[in-house]
């Protein structure tokens, strides 16, 4: 029955994803009981032609009477079950999420089985264990990327999300003749003064009546950097403080601003950083949200200029506007967006009573709105973009500016993981399940780089056990496996790639390149997700000086880690193909391709930012953009690198000694109902070949989208049982389904 169910969930869940991706019609009623009542009838005929497909397909097999109402009824209750939570759907998401949790689960089901069906002996049993607790844990990180996807494509009922055509009402602050106070907070640290000053031009330049703007410079190391911004805020009515030696990075030095130089009536703080042009209206755009007396803050998309030209910085671009334009706008319908840490307003009366910004997270700003909801505020996410930023200008940097958001997610969670558990609201704790939700998918998707690299892990071992033509398994290869794995790794990356494109507006090229520079940064990300689980103290990552050298060996040498890594997938990808006859060579081929590709993105884009070409000003910046990192780092990167790729190296050996040799399989698949008969193998017997997935991973403090999926680990097998399915690799492709 598990075989039936893991068919109709191969057929079920592509055509759903496809139908969730392709045009649609825009309703002009959307909420309403008749609203209601078409997305369920049209839910329930997608759920019939998703279940008579796969009955089709099974029918096609020649599978038994029960079998084929197994796998129809599967597909059938699964989509009905969740009909109640995804009402405010589109029937096309609805479709998309209820058929690929279905897949997800019955997967899952039928791999923990066929793990304890194999009979490989203890220590193979037992690593079979160890890899389906990390496809469970994959699963759940692909399903929190899922339901992101489809609320955020498929809601059609949106109740909380502020569009730019309907964001800026200002009758009301007009009518009344109150304008709020608002004190905007500039953090700079070692940053170029004349782009320090451009940026306080704009912001001089506002159209609202009653605001300040103060800078505070936070430990500039360079003297001839932050005078000439003091002598221009001088002349110029601003604020400024320079701050020498002083504790808590960004949020120590928010924390003397708002404790120290901020007016007395100011009602709300803005954040701006200080390389950010805003535009005039922002504050009249975000200021009316708070006249409702339990916003406790309200948070614009961070955007950046000066990307158009340069395809690398095109695609970089792409890849920040995803969370803006996908995951805030979900989060935010269930009241759980995030502040991002600029282009943001805070109710001061709020930061106050929560003792102001939090000196031990290196992601003040998240942590932050966390602890606003917890305690009783919402917070608003509005669609405009209010001011334009510069994107990290390296790759070295970008890696950087990942390994921090990640750190911090990390130490978020940590801290804040009983808030975040599913329970009542009391006193202590106001969030709801759906702002519980949205935080501990947003913290624990950070793990999905490290899960990759895990299973990066599981595939080198299988490919290097696969050249020696070893038999180390942990478990064995039945068709399901060597069909429902790539099913499942190809729905994610289509998926992303879609999703990138549909939610940002790129072409086909430049969401592959934005995904690809997801993938770069994987190895980075991976080693913040397990440091921050034991440091003490924030940790930064220091980043090697490229400045303009556009030398391979330089790109090399910056990112000498993910290389090597990459070098190792590509000789596991041509060990795989000198067994390509064999059913498990292309597979474990393909499925190294591409976390191999993201790692050997890594110098290619390091060498792009470096060649691409920029303004004058922008030029400078990029040449001194090192000296903007923090010195405060647990390990150097050389350190961290040759520890990562020396732990996977060690891994990879590990599991393919500890394995447990087994006969070579028959797949001459029996006719149906007739038990398989023990027959020696030829040549083509599959072999170890575990699969992970590629993670993208996310922008802003939390997590881009993840492609991560449960994955098989498909194996040399012995003679599969009678109820096991199998295929004939020469002469038949027949599968029987008892």
């Amino acid at each position: 029955m598990l075989e039936a169910l893991v068919i109709a969930g191969i057929v079920a869940a592509p055509l759903g994803s496809v139908a969730l991706f392709l045009p649609a019609r825009q309703h002009r009623h959307v909420a309403g009981t008749w609203a209601v009542l078409r997305r369920f009838a049209l839910a329930v005929i997608g759920t019939v032609v998703l279940a008579a497909a796969a009955a089709a397909i099974l029918k096609l097999l020649s599978a038994s009477g029960s079998n084929l109402t197994a796998g129809v009824a599967g597909v059938a209750v699964a989509s009905v079950l969740w009909l109640p939570v995804t009402r405010r759907w589109s029937p096309r998401a609805h479709l998309c999420w209820a058929s690929c949790t279905f897949l997800f689960v019955v997967y899952l089901a039928y791999a923990l089985d066929w793990t304890f069906a194999s009979h490989l002996g203890p220590a193979s049993t037992a690593g079979g264990v160890i890899l389906w607790v990390l496809e469970v844990f994959a699963a759940a990180l692909s399903v929190a990327y899922l339901w992101e996807i489809c609320d955020a494509l498929g809601t059609e009922d949106w109740r909380r999300r502020v569009r730019p055509a309907t964001a800026g009402d200002t009758t009301m602050i007009r009518e009344a003749g109150r304008f709020p106070m608002v004190s905007l907070h500039v953090p700079a640290h070692n940053e170029p003064p004349d782009m320090v000053i451009e940026t306080l031009r704009a912001l001089l330049k506002l159209d609202y009546p009653r605001y300040e703007v103060i800078l505070i410079d936070d430990n500039t190391d360079d003297e001839d950097m932050w005078r000439p911004v003091e002598a221009w805020c001088a002349s110029h009515g601003v604020k400024f403080k320079h701050l020498e030696n002083w504790p808590g990075y960004k949020s120590g030095a928010l924390n003397y601003a708002l404790r120290n130089m901020t007016d007395p009536d100011a009602e709300l703080i803005g954040i701006v950083d200080s390389d950010y042009q805003v535009d005039p209206r922002f504050l009249m755009r975000c200021a009316p949200a708070f006249e409702d007396p339990w916003i406790g803050f309200v948070q614009a998309p961070q955007d950046y200029r000066d990307w158009e030209h340069a395809r690398y910085y095109r695609r970089l671009y792409y890849s920040y506007k995803y969370f803006f334009s996908v995951s805030q706008p979900s989060r935010n319908e269930h009241d759980g967006a995030i502040f991002a840490g600029t282009m943001g307003l805070i109710r001061r009366v709020a930061l106050d009573e929560l003792g102001g910004w939090d000196e031990w997270v290196i992601t003040e700003d998240a942590e932050l709105s966390l602890r606003l909801l917890r305690a009783g505020w919402s917070g608003l996410h509005v669609d405009q973009s209010g001011g334009h930023g510069i994107m990290p200008l390296t790759f070295e940097a970008l890696k950087g500016q990942r390994y921090r958001w990640c750190f911090g997610g990390i130490q978020i969670l940590r801290v804040h993981w009983r808030s975040l558990l599913p329970g009542r609201k009391d006193q202590a704790n106001h969030l709801s399940a759906g702002q519980r939700w949205a935080y501990l998918a947003g913290a624990v998707q950070w793990y999905g780089d490290l899960l990759s690299l895990l299973f990066y892990i599981f595939l080198l071992a299988g490919a290097a056990n696969l050249a020696t033509g070893g038999g180390e398994l942990f478990r064995k290869l039945t068709i399901f496996l060597v069909a429902v794995v790539p099913v499942l790794v190809a729905l994610g990356l289509i998926r992303a790639i879609a999703l990138l494109r549909r939610g940002t507006g790129a072409s086909w090229r430049d969401a592959i390149g934005a995904f690809f520079i997801w993938q770069s940064t994987s190895l980075v990300v991976a080693r913040a997700s397990v440091l921050a689980l034991f440091a003490k103290k924030a940790a930064f990552l220091r980043t090697p000086k490229t400045g303009e050298d556009t030398s391979w060996f330089t790109a090399f040498r910056a990112n000498w880690a993910e290389t090597t890594l990459a070098a190792g997938g590509f000789a596991g990808i041509i060990a795989a193909l000198t067994k390509v006859t064999e059913l498990s060579g292309p597979l474990l081929a393909a499925l190294l391709l591409v976390p191999t590709l993201g790692l050997a993105a890594a110098p290619y884009n390091s060498l792009a930012a470096r060649r691409a070409s920029l303004p004058p000003q922008l030029r400078e910046r990029r040449r001194t953009e090192y000296r903007r990192d923090r010195r405060a780092f647990a390990a150097g990167i050389a350190t961290g690198g040759a520890v990562a790729v020396a732990g996977v190296a060690a891994l990879a050996i590990a599991l393919m000694v500890a394995g447990h040799h087994v006969a070579s399989p028959d797949l001459v698949g029996p006719a149906q109902g007739a038990p398989a008969k023990t027959a020696p193998a030829p040549n083509g017997s599959g072999k170890p070949t575990p699969t992970p997935t590629p993670t993208p991973t996310a922008t802003t403090p939390t997590p881009t989208p993840s492609a991560t999926t449960p994955t098989a680990s498909p194996s040399a097998t012995t003679t599969s049982p009678s109820t096991s399915p199998s295929v004939t690799p020469s002469t038949s492709t027949t599968v029987t389904v008892p």
